[in-house]
């Protein structure tokens, strides 16, 4: 199995998240059979739509754990991910990160077959820890596929925050159009060796670059109220006792 999607049964499993508790809307196409396996509802959204998709399913249902997972953010999505963060919407975001580096650490990449275009993108990609927290994220992290301990670690911590919380997963494939499912395992271990765990840096810090290593690690973890939360303490304010609390059981009214 991917993975990433072992890591995330694991994550669940360590969270104490039965599947029936968890959605998983993504604009990443995943094999109807791993998902079976998984067990969670699975929604497949158009391109950079998934933690919008992810928002509705949390205001209509505030019970379920969303877990958006999504592309680079290179184009598409990049604003739903932005207001995630001003919001601090209660979701998970597992960013998969396919773009294939041509230098890390000083050192070249392993060739990987090019299908789309012969020339490297000249744009920089986002620092996506430092994007998520400058936002307003709760938590923030970056692993490899191959750090599958500390990537299900993050992914249970990630599941119990109480707001937004992204998780930036280095996943390369051989191309454009790979599946999620075809990782190029040479790719793969050149990130895994050339990274350093940084637990705790500040994610202004841990920009990918060609000449250093890649700073992997736990960056933010802090407590901050969410959108529900305003959402109940500003309706209460206005209203008093004639406002139902949103998403809060009856007899969890008082913490």
């Amino acid at each position: 199995m991917n993975p990433l999607i072992t890591a995330l049964a694991k994550g669940m499993e360590k969270a104490g998240m039965k599947p029936s508790q968890v959605c998983l809307p993504s604009d990443i196409l995943f094999e109807p059979d791993v998902i079976k396996r998984l067990g969670v509802d699975y929604f497949h959204t158009t391109r950079g739509r998934a933690i919008a998709f992810g928002t509705g399913l949390k205001l209509a249902n505030p019970t379920l754990k969303i877990v958006p997972v999504v592309g680079d953010l290179m184009t598409l999505g990049g604003n739903h991910f932005v207001h995630g963060g001003r919001r601090n919407m209660e979701l998970l975001v597992i960013c998969i990160n396919n773009f294939v580096y041509k230098k890390i650490s000083g050192k070249s990449t392993p060739h990987t077959v090019v299908n789309f275009s012969p020339y490297s993108t000249f744009e920089e990609p986002f620092n996506i820890p430092h994007l998520g927290n400058s936002c307003g994220a709760v938590y923030t992290a970056r692993w490899t596929v191959l750090h599958i301990e500390e990537l299900t670690e993050s992914i249970s911590e990630g599941l119990k925050k109480h707001g937004l919380a992204v998780i930036e997963v280095l996943s390369p494939g051989p191309d454009y159009y790979t599946s999620i499912n075809c990782i190029v395992d040479d790719v793969v271990k050149f990130y895994f060796e050339n990274s350093e765990v940084r637990n705790g840096e500040n994610p202004r810090n841990v920009a990918i670059t060609p000449e250093n290593r890649i700073i992997v690690g736990k960056f933010t973890d802090k407590n901050i109220p969410t959108f529900i939360d305003n959402y109940n303490t500003q309706l209460s304010n206005v209203l008093g006792d004639k406002f139902t609390l949103y998403g809060v059981a009856q007899g969890d009214k008082d913490g």
